[in-house]
């Protein structure tokens, strides 16, 4: 069934994306879809109870909603070739509860993190419906310079006018934590209430968009920034970037 499904070859794309970028190494990142509707073949068929699980996380917003999830374990490189091969299908019975439709046997680790972001769009209405977790390399390298989340705004969203453009709220930083932890799920959550794209501490990032592809947008743009402070960094400059002024102008331009 997944293969069937349009949402799946998003994933093949993004995943390609991190892939070729290096930002999702052997079986690292994660991500995950809303389908904006249940497929009819999934209405009319009664859950198999050999392939309900339990979550370990609280679920009750998503009650009857469908889930496209990274799987436990799987290589985004082979998600790019045949992604069905490392997707979870799956509807979500109860508040702990999820009837596993189609494709691997087990989520990502990471899936209390991205349960409980769902959980906060719907509630929210934010339109958010994907989440999308990798390790870029420049945004990891600052989180081991600075420890400040004002800090990090300030260097590298004066650089250039697209990172304010695009992500007018900046991003968030969020301590260090075990992945797949409850804490690393409840700060991510508590994180994204303001922001729509935080960095992990020493780890990597977690964004959101109305799909996987908006997800992405935001994270190479702000990559893309830290990338910058770094480049100019190595060659002994401390980069003042935009004025105020500047970043004002650029604003009122674009009706931001």
């Amino acid at each position: 069934m997944i293969a069937l499904l349009e949402e799946a070859r998003e994933f093949r794309d993004v995943a390609e994306v991190l892939f070729v970028r290096d930002w999702a190494e052997a079986s690292a990142g994660n991500m995950s879809l809303r389908l904006a509707a249940t497929p009819a073949a999934i209405d009319k068929q009664t859950p198999d109870a050999r392939k309900i699980q339990k979550s370990s996380v609280d679920m009750t917003d998503l009650i009857g909603d469908c889930f496209l999830v990274t799987a436990s374990g799987s290589r985004m490189r082979e998600i790019a070739a045949v992604p069905e091969k490392g997707l979870c299908l799956i509807r979500i019975i109860d508040d702990r509860h999820f009837w596993l439709i189609d494709g691997c046997e087990q989520l990502s680790s990471e899936w209390p993190t991205h349960a409980g972001l769902h959980s906060l769009f719907k509630e929210s209405h934010s339109g958010e419906r994907a989440v999308v977790h990798c390790h870029p390399l420049s945004l990891i390298a600052l989180s081991h310079i600075f420890n400040s989340e004002t800090e990090i705004n300030e260097r590298i969203f004066r650089l250039q006018q697209e990172t304010r453009l695009f992500m007018p709220e900046m991003l968030g930083l969020i301590p260090y934590a075990v992945s797949g932890s409850k804490g690393l799920a409840k700060a991510s959550k508590e994180k994204l209430k303001k922001y729509r794209l935080a960095l992990w501490d020493k780890h990597g990032v977690i964004a959101s968009g109305k799909n996987l592809s908006q997800a992405l947008d935001r994270i190479e743009v702000v990559e893309k920034a830290a990338a910058l402070y770094l480049r100019l960094k190595s060659l002994g400059l401390e980069p003042e970037g935009l004025s105020d002024e500047q970043i004002a102008d650029t604003l009122r331009a674009f009706k931001k």
